[in-house]
This record gives C-alpha cells, structure tokens and sequence, in this order.
C-alpha cells in the first residue's frame, strides 16, 4: 500500500524511536537495576493522519525484561497507546462524528473510519463510560482554577440515531464525555483530540493499562492522579 507523506513519516518516526530507545535504567515495578532487553514485538495500528484512517503494519516496538522480578513491558513510542489497534485519534473522530453530524450513520460513519459498525458502537459505550461528566467537570475546575461550564453539544438527529430511552442515555452521556474530555484537554495544553491527550497524559506511558473494552482509567475521577501533569493546580 502506498502511504502518505505524513503516515510515512509518522512510522519513521516510531522505527527511529525503536532503533535509538536507551534501556531503562530501573525497573518501575522493584526499582531494580538489572534490566535487559527482550526481543521485540511487531504491531498493526489504524491511525488517523490528515483527517484519513490509515493502516500503519509493521510497528516494532522493544520489549524489556527486569531479571529480580522477572517483570517486563514494551517501549512505545509516544503516541502509540497501548493494547489497542485503533488508536485513540480515530476513536475520537469517529464517535465525534456519528454523535454530532446529522447524517452520520454507523455503517457510513465505520466505513470511513476503517472499522466495523460494531467496533464503533463498542467505542460510544467505552467513551460514555470513562468518567462520569460530573467527575470530569471537577477535573475541568481544578485546571483552570475556577469553576467552569463546557457547552454541552446536544447528539445530533438523536431521534433517527436512538430509538430507545436506553440508547438514547447511552449516546447522550457520551456526548457529554467527549465534549468535557476536549475541554479538559484545552486546559491541560494537551495535544488534540482531548480523547487522545488527556488519556495520553493520565496513563503516562504505562504499558499494562488497556484503553480498550470496558474502561480501565479510574484516575480520570481521582484527584491525585492529576499531580503529575504539572500543569494543573492542586
């Protein structure tokens, strides 16, 4: 497949991170410091460049092993997440699309976003159930330092998109957790999407916290995870 200019620099750009990581010094999990390489392990990814879903193959990435614990973990490059071949960006155009476009439908929507409708469904659920809005809203206050109301965007169509009360809670509730998570990413300084930049920074490179399937980032409503990004008062 003949890629972009931007995915072919985007996979350099992980190949030269691949070629040049320095081995950690301590494990993070003992604090040891007999920490070798592992191998590697080659991954497939769907990212979004230039407002296109595109497939990125062969993806090296190192692992690394720690020899008193006998814990090991993948190097990713920034901006890889991890567990996950849909990368964070696709995810936020997507659900962001169907919620807020009136003619977005699943299976147009997924076609352009190069997964299955299913996927897609699976993907509002998950956003919905990051964080409630109100936790969120208390994390949009402690970054700026005041109180501060996102506009909520109401779902687009919401009669044709849900047919049920369940369904039409579950799209209303993402919707609201996406616009609040782009808010907060604004405030952090984080790099958009606010999906992508707000996780990127809360699980901070580590390796075995899946942003896939059920929500696995409960620091999103824990005050004191947000003391390492810095750019928050506490």
């Amino acid at each position: 497949m003949d890629l972009p200019a931007a995915a072919r620099r985007l996979k350099q750009e992980w190949l030269n991170f691949f070629e040049h990581v320095p081995r950690p010094a301590r494990c993070p999990c003992c604090g040891g410091r007999r920490v070798h390489w592992n191998g590697s392990r080659t991954r497939k990814v769907i990212v979004l460049v230039g407002g296109s879903s595109i497939e990125l193959s062969g993806v090296r990435c190192r692992r690394v092993r720690c020899a008193p614990c006998r814990a090991s973990w993948t190097l990713r490059p920034p901006g890889l997440a991890p567990r996950r071949q849909f990368q964070l960006c696709v995810v936020a155009r997507a659900t962001s699309r169907y919620l807020f476009a009136a003619k977005a439908s699943l299976s147009t929507t997924a076609a352009e976003h190069v997964c299955s409708p299913r996927s897609l469904g699976r993907w509002l659920t998950w956003v919905g159930g990051l964080a409630s809005p109100a936790a969120l809203q208390q994390r949009l206050a402690e970054a700026v330092g005041s109180p501060l109301l996102a506009a909520f965007r109401e779902v687009s169509d919401l009669g044709r998109k849900a047919t049920s009360a369940p369904r039409r809670r579950r799209l209303g509730l993402a919707a609201q957790v996406l616009v609040l998570i782009e808010a907060l990413g604004h405030a952090i300084g984080a790099e958009p999407p606010g999906l992508r930049g707000v996780l990127e920074r809360v699980l901070a490179g580590r390796d075995r916290v899946t942003t896939e399937a059920r929500p696995r980032v409960p620091e999103l409503a824990a005050r004191q995870t947000w003391c390492g990004l810095g750019t928050i008062p506490m």
